[in-house]
């Protein structure tokens, strides 16, 4: 009994310095991949933040799409509105008059007709619109205002009124060839202008 006691107490020290190199190996492993863990935290913290490269396509893109300054829509409408005022203000044909026959009667607009008013007929121009007439044959001009439609014939561009065609000195010959141009209800032409005949003539003479 003494031998197997003896055998045994001799035995006990193996397994407490196994005992050890095992937990000095499992702490080793726990040390090195606490490290890798952070080492993998730490590049991914860093893939996060780090901007995306920016090539050149890239930059040309962004600067073509801020390069365009109007939506196509609104290029096409602002095209158009270009186009038919152009096409108004090149306008050309004839005009004619009227005067005492329709004096007092109510125009398209709802004014009063009066003949000795620089006023006008136009199939389509909208009322109020200021349009200068301009006389081909003698290189007159006189403004005036849209206040009415009429029944123009086929070949007239406008029907001015009496007043107006006195101006154009066309009221014996009844028809002349015309251009029309219309003018913004902002041009400084405008500035001295009264339907009244007597006073536009007087403004348009002080500007000259």
């Amino acid at each position: 009994m003494e031998i197997l006691h003896k055998r045994q107490y001799q035995i006990q020290p193996i397994y407490l310095i196994r005992a050890t190199v095992l937990l000095a190996v499992v702490l080793v492993l726990l040390a090195i991949s606490t490290v890798a863990v952070r080492a993998a935290e730490s590049s991914l913290r860093t893939a996060a933040v780090k901007p995306a490269p920016t090539t050149s396509s890239t930059v040309s893109s962004t600067a073509a799409t801020s390069a365009q300054p109007v939506a196509p829509a609104a290029a096409a409408a602002a095209t158009a509105v270009a186009k038919k005022a152009r096409a108004i203000n090149m306008m050309l044909g004839n005009a004619s008059w009227y005067g005492s026959v329709l004096q007092g009667h109510k125009t398209a607009s709802g004014e009063i007709f009066d003949e000795h008013l620089l006023t006008a007929a136009h199939r389509t121009l909208p009322f109020g619109t200021m349009v200068e007439v301009t006389d081909l044959r003698n290189h007159l001009s006189v403004i005036v205002k849209i206040t009415d439609r009429g029944e123009l014939y086929a070949d007239r561009a406008i029907d001015l009124s009496y007043a107006a065609a006195d101006k154009l000195h066309m009221v014996h010959d009844g028809v002349h060839p015309v251009k029309l141009t219309v003018i913004p209800k902002n041009d400084p032409i405008l500035a001295g202008w009264t339907p009244d005949a007597g006073a536009s003539a007087d403004a348009m003479m002080d500007k000259n």
